[in-house]
């Protein structure tokens, strides 16, 4: 299992997916030429989905850096960022036995009828076996370990049933496809009661910014690449210093070009996984149609789906300047965000269908999320810098690592202290997490039930 787990790390995201998409298609008896064509596309789609995040925080990171010098800081634990985190979770004692550990996990659930989605964002569950590893690592069990990586698995199942018809609604997703991404799905359960919260606050409840009502009232600079642009100025004229104003005001301009393209691109190589996505969607969404008559079986997949929206990548522009800002300030902090800053994306996508696309809400409620998740990441840096040194890339002896993802995860948090309790907090957590999907089945056999007392 070991060799299989290296070999998945060799691959990489791009190669492996479109692999397993591959595969499943020529299950699913669709044409091979067909199968080769949507793989190809859904690898192209990561690629490019790569390079332009990369590009993203490559221009970003000279004038993040230079707030931090400008402000002052004495962060010691670097966040070493999502891909560094795969390689370590994959690699681990638990990278061996995390693909069919989920895949057990989620028949179970799917006989059982606790939900109705089959994940095949297998390459994603490098997040449980990466939290699963820290919390071996904190609390010396690799029970400990294995549970947490399960029952981490068990949320984001019931969580892509729960986020189901909000995300189609909102992004226009294909019919039959949900998202199981873990890490996203962990923000979702949030953005519940925040907005909640918000809607009841006086003044914050009325202030009603989408992407639709800013193009609407400030018209061409309303749009995304103009909003992107002012965003990239303002940052630099934050970060870059005015030693030379001559050239803080051209690197501004040029990082507001950049952040510009951005805002443009995410959504067009979105686009070219969703070409791919299609025919896979249709295919086993017809197939578990058949295997599971009167339920609403979804194909769970990647936020890489939806991370293109101009609501998803406007208030994760506006996260990264201010989860860097919070960093510095925030009592009891030791580490300093860096790696994982481009991939707010893909972690608070989920909870924008939540807030109907209310940039300010969103970016609001993130902002607390992940800036409590920096004491969580402090706490997690001694288990995380042991399992890294041991199980990652390119680590180095005396240097302290941490990360947003999964270092800084509320479920790190949670399974680390049930690890101090023992077993029984374990059990009392998966309870819960058991009713919690039962009752939300029953809630949406309920809804249809009336739907289509409705129609009738």
């Amino acid at each position: 299992m070991e060799i299989i787990t290296q070999f998945i790390n060799d691959l990489g995201n791009f190669i492996f997916i479109p692999l397993i998409f591959l595969i499943l298609m020529k299950l699913l008896g669709r044409p091979l030429a067909e199968c080769i064509r949507s793989a190809m596309k859904v690898g192209i789609g990561f690629i490019a989905l790569t390079m332009t995040i990369g590009l993203m925080l490559d221009t970003m990171a000279p004038a993040i850096k230079g707030m931090a010098s400008h402000m002052g800081t004495q962060l010691n634990a670097i966040d070493v960022g999502g891909a560094a985190t795969a390689v370590m979770g994959f690699g681990s004692s638990l990278g061996a036995i995390i693909i069919p550990l989920c895949v057990i996990i989620n028949v179970v659930m799917l006989m059982l009828r606790l939900t109705d989605c089959v994940n095949v964002d297998v390459f994603n569950l490098h997040q449980n076996a990466s939290m699963g590893a820290i919390v071996y690592a904190f609390s010396g069990n690799f029970l400990y370990g294995v549970l947490t990586a399960g029952l981490f698995h068990v949320w984001a199942l019931i969580a892509a049933d729960l986020g189901a018809k909000n995300n189609n609604q909102f992004f226009h997703l294909p019919p039959g496809v949900s998202i199981s991404h873990p890490v996203a799905n962990t923000y979702l359960i949030f953005a519940y009661p925040f907005h909640w919260l918000f809607s009841h606050i006086p003044g914050l409840r009325d202030w009603n910014v989408t992407t639709e009502t800013i193009q609407k009232r400030f018209g061409v600079l309303g749009d995304p690449t103009i909003v992107g642009f002012i965003m990239g100025v303002l940052l630099g004229f934050l970060g870059y210093g005015w030693d030379d104003p001559y050239h803080t005001i051209i690197a501004s301009l040029r990082l507001g070009m950049y952040l510009a393209a951005v805002m443009l691109l995410l959504p067009k190589m979105t686009s070219i996984m969703m070409e791919g996505l299609v025919p896979l969607s249709n295919a086993a969404r017809k197939m578990l149609v058949k295997r599971f008559p009167n339920r609403n079986i979804t194909v769970g997949m990647d936020t890489a789906l939806i991370i293109g929206h101009p609501s998803v990548i406007a208030p994760a522009l506006l996260l990264i300047p201010t989860i860097v800002v919070i960093a510095m300030f925030l009592p009891g902090n030791t580490v300093m965000p860096l790696g994982d800053l481009s991939q707010f994306v893909f972690f608070i996508a989920c909870m924008v269908p939540v807030f109907r696309g209310n940039i300010i809400h969103t970016w609001l409620a993130s902002a607390i999320c992940f800036g409590g998740g920096l004491w969580i990441a402090s706490w997690m840096a001694a288990p995380t810098t042991e399992v890294f040194l041991k199980f990652g890339a390119g680590g180095k002896e005396g240097v302290i690592y941490s990360s947003l993802n999964p270092s800084a995860n509320p479920f790190t948090g949670l399974f680390a202290a049930a690890s101090e309790v023992g077993i029984l907090a374990y059990l009392a957590i998966a309870v819960v997490l058991v009713a919690v999907g039962y009752l939300l089945k029953k809630h949406q056999r309920q809804a249809i039930a009336a739907e289509h007392q409705e129609v009738k």
